[in-house]
């Protein structure tokens, strides 16, 4: 089975659900497994060439500098 992306970015995939005998981590729901978001983009903007990364990282600081702060001292 080929695992679908669900509302609120949740992989539906029955062969993580509890009675596959997966483990589920008590705060997520059945047949889902959470995703990193944050981890996602640190991921995508270590792989991305520097001058992309920036132009990203700029534009993402006028709607969330919190977030941009936190990415860049998680980048470096």
């Amino acid at each position: 089975m080929i695992p679908t992306y669900g509302r609120n970015a949740k992989i539906q995939d029955e062969s993580l659900s509890p009675a596959s005998g997966a483990k589920a981590h008590p705060n997520e729901e059945k047949g889902g497994m959470r995703i990193n978001g944050f981890q996602q983009v640190l991921d995508l903007l270590r792989a991305a060439d520097p001058e992309f990364r920036e132009s990203l990282l700029r534009r993402m600081q006028k709607h969330d500098p919190q977030l941009v702060d936190s990415l860049r001292r998680s980048l470096y």
